[in-house]
């Protein structure tokens, strides 16, 4: 799994990122979302918060009052730190907690939404960060527009972040977001591209090469190619550096493991092929991994997540794992025992 930093100074375009790399499947963790859940009423969090700040930054109905609190902690440092205190931690655990549940999923990249990465947190924690920035005027007039601000109070909120200029050499990707939607929207999809690939690399339990996949000649070339769930298979494993080949038919698949040198060390066969495809490479004398997919909820499939690459989570069966805990992608770790 890939784990992602992604960051930006106010009115910099971060969460228009955020909202694109959600479509295109990245799992999003929101550090403000996390926030709020921290914060929320009969927690230890609120407590901590009004025993430090006092009882005026609750809301009537016992929630917190945030403009109230933060009229208490603008410009005065001792009393952000004391209240990132507070929070911090408890916002740690629960990222912590949704990476392990994205991990045993088998989600590939997951990015986390963290306005304040480099101001509250260590960057070195996350496999890649990624900052959106815009000039300090923009995003004043940004502010003014969205938000009917003055220029002093605009000046009050950016001032309030470190400057984008101490951010960029620590960051691994910087989107500048200083033209249209559709600039900005080209400029995030190429990042995306490229943290798709690392995703793909990174989830790869051990090196591969090659991945076959198998249709059922019965059901014509269209199968092979067009099938969703062997389109999403085959974009993941391209993406992680694989050459896959789609063939159709058993002879196809004999055909194609006849070659010892050139054998795949994967094989997806759709369930109309699953039959064919297994007798051919058992009569190769069970070349690489082959799996099946399969409707079947039996939990000795192994579970394949392709999200990222358009598709739900895929259950494939592997031919003599009865009894093997799922796990999340086609290449297993080789047994250090073995």
């Amino acid at each position: 799994m890939l784990n992602v930093a992604l960051t930006g100074n106010i009115a910099a375009g971060k969460s228009t990122v955020v909202e694109l790399f959600r479509r295109w499947g990245a799992t999003i963790v929101d550090a403000d979302e996390l926030v709020r859940q921290a914060q929320a009423p009969g927690g230890e969090v609120l407590a901590a918060i009004v025993r430090r700040f006092g009882s005026d930054v609750l809301a009537p109905d016992g929630s917190l009052d945030r403009a109230a609190l933060r009229s208490k902690v603008m410009g005065d440092q001792a009393a952000l730190d004391a209240l990132n205190a507070i929070v911090h931690p408890a916002v740690r655990r629960r990222r912590d907690q949704l990476a392990r549940e994205a991990r045993e999923r088998g989600d590939v990249l997951v990015v986390n939404d963290i306005p304040l990465l480099f101001e509250v947190l260590d960057p070195g924690e996350f496999d890649a960060v990624l900052l959106v920035d815009a000039g300090v005027a923009l995003r004043r007039t940004r502010l003014r527009a969205m938000r009917g601000l003055s220029n002093e109070a605009a000046d009050r909120m950016i001032a309030a972040q470190m400057p984008a200029e101490r951010k960029r050499p620590r960051s691994h990707f910087v989107i500048d977001n200083e033209g249209s939607v559709a600039e900005l929207e080209r400029a995030a999809r190429a990042v995306f591209k490229e943290l798709r690939r690392r995703a793909a690399r990174a989830a790869l339990g051990r090196p591969a090469q090659s991945l076959l996949l198998a249709a059922d000649a019965a059901a014509g070339g269209g199968e092979a190619s067009e099938h969703p769930a062997l389109m999403a298979i085959a974009s993941r494993y391209s993406d992680a550096g694989l050459a896959v080949r789609r063939v159709a038919g058993g002879s196809a698949v004999e055909r194609a493991l006849a070659r010892v040198a050139a054998r795949p060390d994967a094989i997806v066969a759709t369930a109309a092929a699953a039959a064919a495809t297994e007798r051919a490479w058992e009569r190769a004398g069970r070349p690489g991994v082959l799996v099946l997919l399969s409707d079947d909820p039996d939990p000795v499939a192994v579970r394949l997540d392709v999200r990222p690459w358009g598709h739900e989570r895929l259950r494939l069966a592997e031919p003599g794992a009865r009894g093997l805990a799922p796990r999340p992608d086609l290449f297993p770790e080789a047994n250090p025992l073995a």
